[in-house]
């Protein structure tokens, strides 16, 4: 279609008489100021479209695969060469096949022992040499503290050779912890059982057990529990392998949108166009050509839009258009008017003019430049 066919039809489907109509009517109905009288000063004709197309396509992969164990694969079936070439009937919905590849199944034994192999991480001994190295850490309660104050004075007596005198009942520094602090309580010395003269975690003897080993020197490996056998990884334990090549068929419905032109007015009018606006659909032919009625500088869009896939299997489209005149009145330069078909008449909707959102925009810069100006004043 020519483009002076396609301005003549935007102008059958709008018509200046029309659009005059329609804003009296919306200005009768409350929609802003009487325009009575009115003279248009520009229309811009232009017709929208919207596109909707779902595919059935149809997309195959091959795989080469591999599992732990020996696979039962006898519940799929089976195919020759390329899975490309393969011949399936078309399902009736989206879905997923799985094949086998005719002789690519192999079975083959893992060579380990049954699933086994030395431990990583000890090296098949079962445990580490503890952080300790048989060595008991120091008590954690009295810390710098005499674990025994009689032990102390014990040893005083014999360096200097003195009789062994037993203390009154010891108490340790008040620099101590909480535990041992003064007042608290005292056990009987595992080392020379003075009564109420240890600390009560270690008993007198400054160190306690390691916690890691048990006082042992050695921890347990955690990786194989103390046996010193780990999973062979390669086959997950499972002492074989199976190697096969998988072939996938996938179908699915994939959805492409196309909307034109690009949107260039407001939001108020993009809302009502897409509730209250009449939409006239398109035919489009199996062929999945360019329908009538859609405009030139449209239709090398549709035509890439409507563009057969390779994985392509089926499809439906939904091709609708309708038009839009944006309209301005010679005695109303305030406002702008955007016409188009509604359920039953012409939708109007009216918004700002551009001339008029600058004079706004401008005049609130105004307004905040004194607001400013006066607070220093006061301040």
């Amino acid at each position: 279609m020519s483009d002076a066919r396609e301005d003549e039809a935007l102008g059958d489907a709008l018509s200046d008489a029309d659009i005059l109509k329609a804003l009296t009517l919306h200005s009768a109905r409350g929609g802003g100021p009487a325009i009575g009288g009115a003279r248009l000063r520009h229309v811009r004709r232009q017709q929208l479209l919207r596109c909707r197309v779902v595919r059935f396509t149809e997309r195959r992969h091959e795989t080469p695969r591999t599992a732990f164990g020996k696979e039962d694969l006898s519940a799929l079936p089976l195919y020759e060469g390329a899975i490309t070439d393969h011949p399936l009937p078309v399902p009736e919905g989206p879905g997923k096949i799985t094949l086998v590849r005719a002789g690519s199944y192999r079975p083959v034994p893992c060579p380990c022992d049954n699933g086994s192999q030395q431990c990583a991480g000890c090296s098949g001994s079962g445990g580490h040499p503890c952080t300790c190295r048989n060595e008991p850490p120091p008590c954690d309660v009295c810390l710098d503290v005499a674990p025994c104050a009689a032990c102390a004075a014990c040893a005083a007596c014999e360096k200097t050779g003195g009789a062994r005198a037993r203390t009154t009942k010891a108490r340790p520094a008040a620099s101590g912890p909480g535990v041992t602090a003064p007042g608290a309580g005292r056990v009987s010395c595992a080392v020379c059982r003075t009564p109420e003269a240890a600390c009560p975690r270690c008993s007198g003897r400054g160190r306690v057990r390691c916690p890691h080993c048990d006082g042992r020197g050695r921890e347990t490996c955690a990786r194989c529990s103390g046996s010193g056998v780990g999973t062979h990884d390669v086959c997950g334990g499972k002492g074989s392998l199976t190697h096969w090549v998988e072939g996938t068929v996938e179908y699915a419905h994939e959805t492409a949108s196309l909307s034109l032109p690009k949107p260039d007015w407001p939001d108020k009018v993009r809302q009502r166009l897409a509730t209250a606006a009449r939409w006239q659909p398109r035919t489009v032919l199996p062929g999945g050509g360019v329908p009538a009625g859609v405009d030139g500088e449209h239709r090398a869009a549709v035509s890439a839009h409507l563009a057969r896939g390779r994985v392509e299997l089926s499809r439906r489209v939904t091709l609708e258009t309708c038009p839009l005149a944006r309209v301005e009145l010679m005695d109303d330069p305030h406002r702008v008017f955007h016409v188009f078909p509604g359920a039953r008449s012409l939708e109007v909707v009216s918004t700002l003019s551009d001339r008029l959102k600058r004079r706004l925009v401008a005049a609130g810069a105004v307004i905040i430049i004194v607001v400013v100006l006066v607070l220093r004043l006061l301040t």
